[in-house]
């Protein structure tokens, strides 16, 4: 019986440790990201130009308070979209992300300044967001971030869905009345290298702006992936029967675990109004083309030496291709 007992706290050692080992530890981190380039215009209107630029920096610091809570910031340095070329060297912060998610076996609630799930999905899978983001983001039919509330739940390991409540301006653009955006969109996966996504949000005013959004992707043994996506607003900026229909295309190659190649196509079209002869949004409506091909040599460091082109549907405007040389710097 005496040996018995001595046994006891030297048989539950290993229980011990083990939970030792297993107990969660809040934690943080802090983390960086650079976008860089170098380009020079080679055809049309761009002949002219060649600049080094510092397109982006992200600054932020991320903490897990516990395994259901995690939180999130994020300061966006960078210029913003609306400033003439001249002023490009402005530097402006915003708060990209600032938020606090819960997570709960199938449930994952975000509250805050957060991302838009639709776009990082593409991002994602597009991988090359330091050289030019993906269809909505990049002609601006909608927001990769904004105020609201973003609930996930996923209901198997091949379908999940989400629902989000916004503000609808954005990240760098804080509004204050009471006119949100809502969203709600399932994801698809099945198989396991097929992933498809549908998603519909609405703004409504004294009419209704929507966007419908249309992703799929197919990758093959992670040596090849093609990708596609497409985008319908109406409405534009609550303006009744202005839609814009744009497209996507685009696709990788790896060469080896550092190099691939890639290449994108998108198109974005304007519809003519009753009693037009020219689409209302023609100045903006055209084709873009992006190849190249990247170096990855360590996991945090990204480079693509890379060929842009634009080239717009009005007669009258010329378009342009450059040459960039493009990097990617995480810390």
């Amino acid at each position: 019986m005496k040996l018995f007992q001595l046994l006891i706290p030297v048989l539950l050692i290993p229980d011990l440790v083990f939970a030792q080992e297993n107990e969660f530890v809040p934690s943080g981190k802090p983390f960086a990201t650079i976008f860089a380039n170098f380009h020079q215009g080679i055809t049309g209107s761009a002949k002219d130009e060649a600049a080094f630029e510092l397109v982006r920096g992200y600054l932020g610091y991320e903490y897990n308070f516990s395994p259901e809570f995690y939180a999130k910031i994020n300061v966006d340095v960078g210029s913003p979209n609306d400033l003439s070329p001249y002023s490009k060297a402005r530097r402006y912060a915003y708060f990209k992300n600032a938020y606090l998610r819960y997570m709960q076996k199938s449930l994952t609630i975000d509250f805050g300044l957060i991302d838009m799930r639709q776009f990082k999905l593409q991002e994602a899978i597009w991988e090359r967001r330091y050289l030019m983001k993906t269809l909505a983001d990049e002609y601006q039919l909608g927001q990769s971030a904004d105020l609201g509330v973003n609930v996930n739940y996923k209901f198997t390991n091949w379908l999940d869905a989400d629902f989000t409540v916004s503000n609808g301006e954005g990240y760098s653009s804080i509004q204050m009345d009471d006119v949100f955006k809502y969203g709600i969109g399932p994801t698809i996966t099945l198989p396991k290298n097929f992933t498809s996504r549908v998603f519909y949000e609405f703004t409504k005013k004294e009419i209704t702006e929507s966007t419908l959004t249309l992703f799929t992707s197919y990758d093959y043994k992670k040596i090849w992936n093609v990708a596609g996506e497409m985008v319908l607003r109406y409405n534009d900026k609550w303006k009744e029967n202005q839609n814009i229909f744009g497209w996507s295309v685009y696709a990788k190659y790896n060469l080896t675990k550092k190099y691939q190649l890639f290449a994108r196509y998108d198109r974005v079209t304007s519809n003519i109004l009753e009693g037009e002869i020219n689409p209302w949004n023609l100045a903006k409506d055209g084709t873009a083309l992006v190849t190249g091909i990247q170096f990855q040599p360590v996991s945090k460091i990204k480079m693509a030496l890379n060929y842009h082109d634009w080239y717009p549907l009005a007669a009258n405007m010329e378009g342009g291709g450059f040459i960039y040389f493009d990097v990617e710097v995480k810390l």
